[in-house]
């Protein structure tokens, strides 16, 4: 059996390697940082065990020292995706990311053997060595793109009509129109196949993307998305630089700036290109994904970002 054992840079996994040892699991690689990347799921593991650090409450730490809190947990998602048993140790008092259906969670410390025997039992248990199909490999099926083009021009309708507040509503129509911009992005995403990841609560916006998400159940590669209401005619240089800075934090493949214009008005050409980030307006996103897979239109803008 084999395991990928993956901790945030400040946390001692000795214990968990222990453990795995008891059960009988000898293929153990130990990932703290990007270069082991390229091992985690190649080969594909029998099981996935993941441990966060207690001292990166807010999952910012240095990505210099190698993985981050959101570093782990955006690659344990991964593992959920694509049909790995998982399991993730979040030492209390963090909290367990709820986006990620059917991860397995133990609320303790990694060190804590008592608590974690039974946990790395019911893992290793459950896991049927080497078993061929590790996620679906199902057609593609297009998405609704008449009803996501409506849902837009929604939006926009949202935007231009006068602003009538309920008790605790934001006291913007710009606020309003983005809430459902956002949520008609990620949904399209979702419909489109990807596992979606949210970031840590409580987190600083400046700090991460809107989300971050897998284009397909079998893909290695991270996207974060910034999406962006465009109310007038301006450049999105400086958005895509802050992209650019959040996509190296996290060590992910790309950035994906989903912009819409809500009074008509496309933003200025860009400049210059910047490196790991594609820009794409909402229209075309949604007319792309009526014709091809999600995974297909990201390959693609991973290597126009590449050739960069």
């Amino acid at each position: 059996m084999r395991a990928s054992l993956i901790g945030a840079s400040g946390v001692d996994l000795d214990v968990l390697a222990s453990l795995l040892a008891d059960m009988d699991v000898r293929d153990v690689w130990v990932i703290k940082n990007v270069v082991g990347d390229g091992v985690i799921f190649d080969p594909v593991p029998d099981v996935v065990i993941a441990a966060l650090d207690v001292a990166d409450a807010s999952g910012l730490a240095s990505p210099q020292e190698g993985f981050n809190n959101f570093d782990v947990i955006l690659r344990v998602g991964q593992a959920v995706a694509r049909g790995i048993p998982s399991l993730l140790i979040v030492p209390p008092p963090l909290k367990p990311p709820t986006w990620i259906k059917g991860l397995s969670v133990a609320l303790c410390s990694p060190g804590n053997r008592t608590s974690l025997t039974d946990h790395i039992w019911a893992l290793t248990a459950s896991a049927p060595e080497g078993h061929a199909s590790k996620f679906p490999k199902g057609n593609f099926t297009p998405i609704n793109a008449e009803m996501y083009l409506s849902r837009l021009q929604a939006v926009e309708q949202a935007y231009r009509e006068p602003l009538s507040l309920s008790p605790g509503a934001p006291g913007s129509k710009y606020v309003q129109a983005y809430a459902q911009f956002e949520s008609l992005i990620s949904e399209l995403l979702v419909s489109a196949g990807a596992a979606l990841a949210e970031p840590p609560e409580d987190s600083h916006p400046n700090d991460y993307a809107d989300f971050a998400f897998v284009p397909s159940s079998g893909s290695s590669v991270v996207v974060l998305a910034e999406c962006k209401l465009v109310s007038r005619k301006r450049r999105l240089s400086e958005d895509e630089a802050a992209l650019h800075q959040k996509v190296t934090a996290t060590h992910s493949q790309l950035g994906l700036l989903i912009y819409h214009p809500v009074d008509g008005m496309e933003p200025f050409p860009a400049r210059r290109s910047t490196a790991l980030v594609e820009r794409i307006s909402a229209t075309e996103l949604i007319k792309r994904l009526g014709e091809r897979s999600l995974q297909g239109v990201i390959s693609d803008a991973v290597a126009q970002a590449a050739a960069r």
